[in-house]
């Protein structure tokens, strides 16, 4: 095996396919790269843990030896990263089953894997089911993802629903059961028959790396217990995580008693401020009160340990009833406002009574809701 490529492009596609590989070294060969050059293909990588696989295409190579090699992936996208910017010439010496890597006038060799059998990504079955702008995507991801549990004795909320309805449209949501993030989008066309998965947060992760801003699309498949992501020059597959996701519109509450609009910028500002205040080991979540009247909003935190914060935003308006008093996680809600910060001025905070969940959103817009349950405290 030997080709000619670009740093910069082989770099990119190291960096790209390398995270997939195992960083555990209980089977050695699910730690490395697989390097494939043909002169029809061009250069194929591919990196899998059994967990999750990530395959990468470039034409832009002089394969001038069609062959295969394998190599630690974690290794080799390091030592890539640093070359000089310059054409890379990759060989591999039989004699001594070393990957040779010139570059100008220096050279560098580095160990393979010898007589391996490296599995191949189950893509022969796979059953495509739709395609969406990979911006959209993208968007979809980043507004549902961080709402996921790091870990939970439920596994699927720690991954990311996607929910193909019977009347044509796609929900992306996650949640920790104390909140819910939640995107919409009308597909335009009816998916037969509706169908769900779950993939984990690595994987949205990965997706999230890989996606483009960009109207061009993504397209989604499935496949035994895995889902795949794939556009012409990258495939992104994953298992699934196993399970009933439950019920997520059933935590919606069906009316509000009171709507607020407050200003997205001022509610971050006083949020960062709030969250400099250490949690007491009584209280152990750090939480904020909101005590609403019809034109302002009175944020106030308290630390035994520390002292407290008080602040009055007057950049609200009301409706439906004031004077309610209610304590939200503090981390929780700056997510969601830094979040509609980035878009839009206002945000609205629709209130359903002290202790029921809110649901949160962007007053122009309809397709994402935050649901956010409060804390019950003692003040």
């Amino acid at each position: 095996m030997k080709f000619v490529i670009e740093k910069k492009e082989l770099s990119t596609m190291t960096t790209l396919v390398h995270r997939a590989a195992s960083s555990k070294n209980t089977i050695p060969v699910l730690s490395g790269l697989l390097i494939e050059a043909s002169k029809d293909q061009g250069l194929v990588m591919t990196a899998t843990d059994m967990e999750i696989g990530i395959k990468a295409v470039s034409g832009q190579v002089e394969v001038i030896d069609a062959g295969s090699v394998l190599v630690n992936a974690h290794y080799f996208s390091d030592f890539i990263k640093l070359l000089p910017d310059l054409p890379i010439v990759l060989e591999l010496n039989p004699d001594t089953a070393k990957l040779v890597i010139q570059y100008g006038r220096s050279s560098s060799s580095i160990n393979t894997y010898r007589d391996y059998e490296y599995p191949d990504l189950p893509l022969s079955n796979m059953e495509p089911k739709l395609s969406l702008p990979q911006q959209v995507l993208k968007e979809a991801l980043r507004k549902t993802s961080f709402a996921a549990s790091q870990t939970h004795f439920r596994q699927v909320f720690t991954g990311v629903l996607f929910d193909i309805t019977a009347d044509g449209e796609l929900h992306v949501v996650a949640s920790d059961t104390h909140r819910l993030a939640y995107y919409r989008l009308p597909l335009g066309e009816t998916v037969e028959p509706p169908f769900n998965f779950i993939i984990p947060i690595r994987t949205v992760n990965e997706l999230l790396r890989l996606l483009e801003d960009s109207p061009e699309p993504v397209h989604i498949a499935v496949t035994d217990n895995n889902a795949i992501f794939y556009r012409d020059d990258v495939i992104l597959l994953s298992r699934l995580i196993e399970g009933q996701y439950p019920n997520y519109e059933q935590v919606i509450p069906p009316h509000f008693n009171t709507k607020i609009n407050i200003s997205s910028q001022v509610l971050m500002n006083t949020l960062e401020r709030a969250r400099t205040m250490p949690t007491d080991d009584k209280l152990k979540i750090q939480h904020v009160q909101l005590e609403f009247s019809e034109n302002e909003a009175v944020i106030h935190s308290f630390s035994e340990a520390m002292g407290e914060i008080e602040e009055v935003i007057e950049e609200i308006s009301t409706e439906g009833d004031p004077g309610l008093k209610i304590a939200f996680n503090t981390s929780y809600l700056l997510d969601i406002t830094k979040l509609l910060n980035s878009e839009s001025e206002t945000m609205d905070i629709n209130l359903s009574g002290s202790l029921g969940p809110a649901m949160i959103k962007n007053p122009d817009k309809d397709n994402y809701i935050y649901i956010l349950v409060p804390l019950r405290t003692s003040s």
